[in-house]
């Protein structure tokens, strides 16, 4: 279990990033730290006040050492900007020994709680996927499914709530929320928002240049078409529940 924080958000800047790519120099996120410190620079001013760093998980490569480096990324961002925090967490990519690494230390669960950000294939049978969020709930963790948007299999009518009643808990990009009227992802994630099929909202920030860290559009979205406590629970409440590794309902 990372060190204890104490949660500072607030009611105007109260959001917690759930997924962010933000660590300089580890994956395909941040090159170094100065565009780390640049992308919390536009996170902050969108209101972000915590972000879970989430490399993404290698088999092969680096998957220690995060805390350090997100320790002195904390230090640094934190001489102008005091009230922010980062915690530890990763994007695991699903295979059939993750719950088996996990439990070895060597991956990263979220913020370490027993919540897991986990991926798949893009082209992921819904079969494959339950079963996947299923051997993780077997070995004691909550899986998050990250960017479900992304996920063809579940666009079938039903799915989502079937993961959903088996435990899992669905995590959408803010990204996902904007965009065309005609444009059907669109429509779809949106729908799913509406009907409460979202648990969390995250970035996915990567780089200055790809996938920076732009929510306004989306929260402009959420303030004209969901309740106050709703907006709550996506962007800081069940984040706030994962810190604290207690349940989200």
């Amino acid at each position: 279990m990372q060190e204890e924080k104490t949660c500072v958000c607030t009611a105007r800047g109260d959001i917690i990033d759930v997924h962010a790519h933000i660590l300089p120099g580890v994956d395909d996120g941040s090159r170094d730290m100065e565009e780390s410190l640049r992308l919390l620079d536009m996170a902050y001013r969108e209101g972000v006040r915590a972000v879970i760093a989430t490399p993404h998980y290698s088999r092969r490569g680096r998957n220690q050492g995060y805390e350090e480096i997100a320790a002195e990324l904390e230090e640094c961002f934190c001489r102008e900007h005091p009230d922010f925090r980062i915690w530890v967490g990763q994007e695991t990519y699903y295979h059939e020994e993750l719950a088996k690494r996990l439990r070895q230390g060597l991956g990263h669960t979220m913020a370490g709680s027993r919540y897991v950000l986990v991926e798949y294939d893009t082209g992921v049978s819904f079969q494959t996927l339950c079963r996947g969020q299923r051997q993780l709930m077997d070995a004691g963790y909550i899986p998050v499914l990250a960017h479900l948007e992304r996920y063809g299999c579940l666009y079938e009518k039903g799915r989502v709530e079937e993961l959903i009643r088996q435990g899992s808990k669905m995590q959408m990009n803010y990204e996902s929320l904007t965009g065309g009227f005609f444009d059907r992802q669109l429509r779809w994630c949106r729908r799913q928002v509406l009907e409460g099929h979202i648990h969390l909202l995250g970035s996915d920030m990567h780089r200055l240049d790809f996938r920076p860290p732009e929510i306004t559009g989306a929260l402009l979205w959420l303030e004209k078409h969901t309740e106050a406590g709703a907006r709550d629970l996506l962007v800081r409440k069940n984040a706030e529940r994962i810190i604290r590794d207690e349940m989200i309902p």
